[in-house]
């Protein structure tokens, strides 16, 4: 059996419908098409060409991954979108330098496994019908072909990450440390105070009256009063106040913006499906930390995730350092 064998089965148990995104950042990488025209170099890797049609074809890939993940978020899929386009090259040159290292050691890729992992992703995102699959290919510009090389690479990068993560343990001295490091984390719910101002999309050129309000209460105007004139939800009434709430109540991103911001502050407008929503913190509380041994799983679990991040990213720095890389830039 190839020795890499088992680290291919332990990707496509992962498999989805254009995972493109990796553990902990990264990317798929593409490679330039045989026998087409040459189009302008954006970056060589120990002299393998990274190409401009490489970069927008592994965004796109990405991008179709994140619009349906954060679908029901736009505030989330501005971020996420935005990141694809800056790490983009980034991520092709550490793609290329974990290709090189893979065949280096003597990786081998088995047409088998690449055409049963294309067979699940079909399975699980198109139950089965592979017409159905490649017209959403065509659909955003890739071929089946070149999906199959940027499958490969993916999971080529995959493995070599698994590999130099290696195994990790931890002791329970080590998963204690991790523990009182990060206690919030571990923490029963919380709760907060806010005040609220909700601008519907239905309003004329919602967003630019949603920052005309956010400018105002930034700059000292009355939230009540704001709220009281220019907000649609329940709370209006109330001048915008809500009661204390738990902070898992709230939706995803503004609880991830409420998480971020501190008593007193204003929060940045935040983009929902069907309006815009501003956010003053008032007050919060927090939970007690979950006693050890009923986090304890969980715990360690971060802490080994946290130990092989490390050991990859120390990994990349010293390969960066080793590669001969030249970028030509990516606009």
């Amino acid at each position: 059996m190839n020795p890499f064998r088992a680290f291919f089965l332990q990707v496509r148990a992962c498999g989805a419908w254009l995972v493109m995104m990796l553990a902990g950042g990264g990317a798929a990488c593409g490679q330039a098409p045989q026998g087409k025209a040459v189009d302008r170099m954006v970056a060589k890797v120990n002299g393998a060409p990274i190409l401009v049609s490489d970069l927008k074809q592994v965004a796109e890939a990405q991008a179709q991954v994140i619009r349906h993940q954060f679908a029901d978020d736009p505030t989330k899929l501005v971020k996420e979108m935005a990141a694809v386009k800056l790490n983009a090259l980034d991520t092709l040159i550490d793609c290329q330098l974990l290709a090189d290292e893979f065949y280096k050691i003597g990786g081998v890729m088995e047409p088998a496994l690449l055409e049963q992992d294309l067979t699940q992703i079909i399975q699980m995102g198109f139950r089965g019908n592979r017409e159905a699959f490649t017209a959403d290919l065509a659909k955003n510009g890739l071929t089946l072909e070149k999906f199959r090389e940027l499958r490969e690479r993916m999971i080529i990068m995959n493995v070599m990450r698994a590999r130099i993560a290696g195994k990790v343990e931890v002791t329970n001295e080590m998963v204690r440390e991790h523990y009182e490091k990060n206690l919030r984390r571990w923490s029963g719910a919380e709760k907060v105070k806010l005040h609220t101002v909700t601008i519907s999309k239905t309003t004329a050129d919602a967003r630019s009256v949603a920052e005309s309000v956010h400018s105002k209460l930034t700059e000292g105007g009355d939230f009540e009063e704001i709220a009281r004139k220019s907000s649609v939800d329940s709370h209006a009434a109330r001048g915008g106040e809500w009661k204390w709430i738990y902070l898992s109540d709230l939706t995803g991103t503004v609880s991830e913006v409420v998480l971020a911001t501190k008593k007193g502050e204003i929060s940045e407008v935040i983009e929902q499906l069907d309006a815009f929503i501003i956010v003053r913190v008032d007050d919060r509380q927090e939970g007690d930390p979950k006693p050890f041994e009923s986090v304890k799983a969980e715990v360690a679990k971060s802490l080994m995730e946290e130990v092989s991040k490390g050991r990859i990213e120390e990994r990349m720095i010293k390969l960066r350092a080793a590669a001969d890389i030249q970028r030509m830039g990516a606009e």
